[in-house]
C-alpha cells in the first residue's frame, strides 16, 4: 500500500506507537543510568577490579618466572606434583605413615626426584651416591629451612644453626668432645651403668615385672648427659622428672607436625593454632630445666674442697650404694673437660659467644645427646631381645673380654668388636635420626647414572637415611632383617661408604657420635654381661613413627633374667 492509503486515524496510531516505543526505550535507559553518580561509581569499581586482577596476574606471572629454574629441575627429575600451595602436605602430614609413604614414592619414582612441600622445591634423596655428594658439598652444609621451626622453639644451636654461626660455634665447642676428654667420662658412665643394673634387677628380676625399658634408659642417658656436659647431677631416678621427658618428646612432635603441615608455615597463622599453644607449654618446661642446669653449683666433676666433700658425704648417706662409687670416681675428673666450663671460658674471654649462645647450645646439646643416644641404645637392646642367638654371641664376647664385676676401661671397650657390630646393625635398621634436611646454598651439580642435573640454590634437600639403610638395592636380600654378621661381619660384602650414615658424614658430621658410641657400648656390655633380655615382639610387628629421632607407635615390654 502507498503512503496515501494511511488515513489520519492510522497516522495517529502510528505516531502514538512510535512515541510509546521511544518512551519505553528512554525508561529502560534511565533505569540503567538514572543516577549519573552511581553510574560513575560502578565504572570506577569495574576499573579498579580490572587493575587489581591485572596486578595479581602480573605478580603471579612474576612468581612463576622467578621460580622457573625450580620447575626446570622438577621437569628433569620428576616426582609427585602434589597440590597447589601445599605440595605433598596432605599426604605427608601424618608422622606415623610418613616414612612408609616416602619409601613407596622412592619405588614409584626414580630417586633423586623433585617434589614440593608447600611452595618449597624439595629434592628427595635415598641413594648412597647422591648422599655422598650432598654431605661432602660445601654448598650443602646449612640445615634445611624447616629447622627454623626448631630453632625458634629451643634455640639456635649446633643442630639447627647455619654458617657462619655454625662454623664458629663448632670450632669453639669441638674440644669438649675430643677422645681424651671422653675417656674422662668413663667413671660417670660406669656409675650410671651400675644404677641401670640395679634398676633392672629390682624391677625386672626381684619383682618379676615386664619392663618398658625405653623409659628406664631415657633417665640413665639424660642423667649421664647432664653430668658430662653441664657438670650437674639431677637424680632423675628419685625426683619427679616425667614432665621433662614429656617436654622433650613433645617439642620434637610439635616441630615435625609443623614441618609436615605447609599451612602452618606462616608465623601469623601458626601463632593462632593449638600447636603453638602446646609448643609454648613444653618450651617453658625445657627452658626452666636448662636454666636450672646453668645455675652456679658445685660440679660433680673435679670436687676438691672440704665443703664439697661434706656435700658428697650427705649424698652418699641418702643414696647409699647406687651413688657412692659414682661420687668417688667423678672426683678424679678435671672440671675444665666438660662443655659448660669450656663455653664459660669462651664467654669470659669474649671469644664470640654470649650467654644466650650458651643457653641455646646447652638446650640443643642436651636434647640431641639424650634423644639420639637413648633411641639407638633402646633399639639395640630390643633387636637383641628379639634375636636371642645374636644375644648369646654378644654374651660370649663379653665373658671373654670383660671381668664379671668392676668398671670397664676404654681399652676393653675397644676390643668389643661384636658389640659394635650389634650396635651398627640396629642403627642400620632403625636409624636414630631417620631423615635430615639440608639446603642448597648455591647451585649444585648433581650426578646421576643418566646424566648431570642442576639443583638451583634454595632447594630443600631431604636425605632419607631410614629407607636407604633398609633398601634391598643397597644392602641385598637381608636388608630388612637383623643380622650383624651378614652386614658388618668380616665376611660381609663391601658397601658404599655412605650407605651407612646413622650420625651423617662429611662436612657436618654429628659432633657427639664418639660420645654416643662410647656410652652405648659400655651400657650394653654391662647389661648383657649380667642379664638376659627377652620379648614377645617381632621385628615385622614394629610400627615406626617419623620424628626428629625415630619413635615407635607402641613400645613392647621386655623380660629380664639374671645370668
Amino acid at each position: 500500500m502507498g503512503r496515501a492509503a494511511i488515513g489520519p486515524g492510522s497516522q495517529y496510531y502510528l505516531e502514538r506507537l512510535t512515541l510509546n516505543i521511544f518512551l519505553f526505550d528512554l525508561i529502560q535507559f534511565n533505569s540503567i543510568r538514572l543516577d549519573p553518580i552511581a553510574g560513575s561509581w560502578q565504572f570506577n569499581d569495574m576499573l579498579a577490579c580490572i587493575i587489581l586482577v591485572s596486578w595479581l596476574a602480573l605478580l603471579w606471572l612474576y612468581f612463576l618466572w622467578s621460580r622457573r629454574r625450580y620447575y626446570k629441575a622438577a621437569w628433569q627429575l620428576p616426582g609427585p606434583v602434589g597440590w597447589p600451595f601445599i605440595g605433598m602436605g596432605l599426604q605427608m602430614m601424618n608422622p606415623q605413615t610418613f616414612l612408609q609413604y616416602m619409601d613407596g614414592l622412592s619405588h614409584k619414582y626414580k630417586a633423586p626426584f623433585i617434589s614440593w612441600m608447600g611452595t618449597n622445591c624439595f629434592l628427595y634423596v635415598n641413594d648412597p651416591q647422591t648422599v655422598e655428594q650432598i654431605f661432602n658439598s660445601t654448598h650443602c652444609t646449612n640445615k634445611g629451612d624447616f629447622y627454623r621451626f626448631m630453632s625458634s622453639a629451643i634455640g639456635d644451636g649446633l643442630f639447627t644453626s647455619s654458617s657462619p654461626r655454625w662454623q664458629k660455634h663448632r670450632r669453639l665447642i669441638n674440644p669438649a668432645f675430643g677422645r681424651q676428654i671422653l675417656c674422662n667420662f668413663l667413671p660417670i658412665f660406669n656409675a650410671e651403668a651400675d644404677v641401670l643394673l640395679e634398676k633392672l634387677d629390682v624391677e625386672g628380676v626381684q619383682r618379676g615385672k615386664s619392663l618398658e625399658i625405653y623409659e628406664i634408659l631415657k633417665k640413665i642417658v639424660l642423667e649421664a648427659a647432664c653430668q658430662t656436659t653441664m657438670g650437674k647431677r639431677m637424680n632423675f631416678q628419685h625426683d619427679g622428672s616425667k614432665a621433662i621427658f614429656e617436654a622433650y618428646s613433645g617439642i620434637t612432635e610439635v616441630c615435625v607436625k609443623r614441618m609436615l603441615s605447609p599451612w602452618l608455615y606462616p608465623e601469623l597463622i601458626y601463632r593462632w593454632s593449638r600447636l603453638f599453644d602446646r609448643q609454648q607449654k613444653v618450651v617453658g618446661v625445657l627452658f626452666g630445666f636448662v636454666e636450672q642446669l646453668l645455675q652456679p653449683a658445685v660440679s660433680v666433676v673435679g670436687v676438691e674442697d672440704s665443703d664439697a666433700n661434706k656435700q658428697l658425704e650427705e649424698e652418699q648417706h641418702q643414696h647409699q650404694h647406687q651413688h657412692q662409687r659414682q661420687q668417688q670416681q667423678q672426683r678424679r675428673i678435671k672440671s675444665k673437660s666438660i662443655f659448660i666450663e669450656q663455653v664459660r671460658e669462651h664467654v669470659e674471654r669474649g671469644q664470640q659467644m654470649s650467654w644466650q649462645d650458651v643457653r641455646d647450645e646447652a638446650n640443643v646439646i642436651i636434647a640431641a645427646t639424650f634423644e639420639t643416644t637413648s633411641t639407638a641404645l633402646y633399639f639395640t637392646i630390643l633387636c637383641l631381645a628379639m634375636h636371642p642367638e645374636y644375644q648369646e654371641k654378644l654374651h660370649d664376647e663379653l665373658c671373654a673380654e670383660l671381668p664379671e664385676h668392676g668398671d670397664i676401661s676404654i681399652e676393653q671397650l675397644e676390643r668389643l668388636s661384636y658389640t659394635e657390630m650389634a650396635i651398627n646393625e640396629s642403627m642400620r635398621l632403625f636409624a636414630p635420626v631417620p631423615m635430615v634436611l639440608r639446603r642448597a646454598g648455591q647451585d649444585l651439580e648433581l650426578r646421576r647414572d643418566d646424566g648431570v642435573y642442576l639443583i638451583p640454590s634454595g632447594t630443600q634437600i631431604g636425605i632419607d637415611i631410614y629407607n636407604m639403610q633398609r633398601d634391598v638395592r643397597v644392602w641385598g636380600p637381608l636388608a630388612r632383617t637383623y643380622n650383624p654378621e651378614a652386614h658388618f661381619g668380616p665376611d660381609a660384602p663391601t658397601r658404599h661408604a655412605f650407605a651407612f650414615v646413622p650420625f651423617t658424614k662429611g662436612l657436618r658430621m654429628c659432633i657427639g657420635y664418639r660420645y654416643a658410641l662410647l656410652l652405648m657400648k659400655l651400657l650394653l656390655a654391662k647389661i648383657f654381661r649380667c642379664y638376659r633380655i627377652s620379648t614377645a615382639a617381632r621385628l615385622e610387628q614394629l610400627l615406626v613413627k617419623g620424628n626428629i629421632s625415630l619413635k615407635l607407635k607402641e613400645y613392647p615390654l621386655c623380660r629380664v633374667e639374671r645370668r
